[in-house]
């Protein structure tokens, strides 16, 4: 058994990456803490849900390193989970997670091994959910939020403490109507006209298409996904590449096939469901 797991990029300092390695122990607690709340929280579909948030982990993870390797301050979680809308985490066989999901793990990651960059999490008075009361009981950052948002809708709202300025804006798998694109430059107005995005604020389209998911679990090349919004993208693929090389170990795993289809595509996974504006 090895030592270690996975690394957790926690920060930079004068340009050198600042982590940890998560040990098996650190490990096993942090899903006993993840199966622990999901029970008191349901117990309708529990196995369900505890294997998919276990499996979560790994993502969180990666997407807590990419917004620590990017430096940013404070950023701006935009969830798109509800309960009705997944009311199943995994398939029937408990092999292939719903799309979407996933990306919810990045803020409890983050604030469990307390990294540099600060995540705030908009969810609306009076929201229930799995991953809300995950992110409570991590002690996630919330801020309300005038509904739940949906992409391009520039009726949005956000009440975040006064003086607290975002550098990042993360929305984490919006749906887009098959054929539609949205203009990024339109959506960050739409935020930036709340005041509370500093200039030059970065905004982030995490999107993991479910086609894609199923491709790469068969063995198949990676597919091209739909163009979903339009503008100019930031090139990070270093970023990704430390990420893919330096994030989940890969002979950590007893299973050749997860190796072979996720892992060792991981940085190109992560460009292909990822856009920074």
């Amino acid at each position: 058994m090895h030592e270690t797991l996975n690394n957790v990029v926690t920060g930079m300092v004068d340009g050198e990456v600042q982590s940890l390695l998560i040990g098996h122990q650190s490990d096993i607690d942090l899903k006993a803490r993840l199966r622990n709340t999901i029970k008191g929280y349901t117990n309708i579909k529990v196995t369900d849900k505890v294997i998919a948030t276990e499996r979560h982990i790994p993502v969180g993870l990666m997407l807590n390193n990419l917004i620590n390797l990017r430096e940013y301050e404070n950023v701006l979680f935009i969830p798109s989970f509800r309960n009705n809308k997944f009311p199943t985490m995994m398939d029937a066989n408990y092999v292939v997670q719903e799309s979407n999901i996933s990306q919810h793990m990045m803020p409890i990651i983050n604030k469990h091994f307390n990294a540099t960059t600060n995540v705030y999490v908009a969810y609306p008075e009076g929201h229930t959910s799995v991953y809300h009361d995950l992110m409570l009981e991590f002690g996630v950052n919330i801020i309300p939020s005038n509904g739940m948002y949906s992409m391009g809708d520039d009726s949005y709202t956000v009440t975040p403490p006064a003086g607290l300025s975002f550098d990042c804006i993360y929305l984490a798998g919006h749906d887009i109507e098959d054929g539609v694109t949205f203009s990024a430059e339109d959506i960050k107005e739409d935020f930036n006209s709340q005041s509370f995005c500093v200039d030059g604020f970065d905004l982030i389209d995490d999107y993991q298409d479910h086609n894609l998911r199923l491709e790469v679990h068969r063995g198949n090349p990676i597919p091209d996904v739909p163009e979903r919004l339009t503008g100019t993208t930031k090139n990070v693929d270093d970023v990704f590449e430390y990420i893919g090389n330096n994030s989940i170990r890969n002979d950590g795993f007893e299973s050749e096939q997860f190796k072979s289809t996720v892992i060792n595509k991981m940085a190109t996974l992560l460009k292909t469901a990822i856009r920074i504006y």
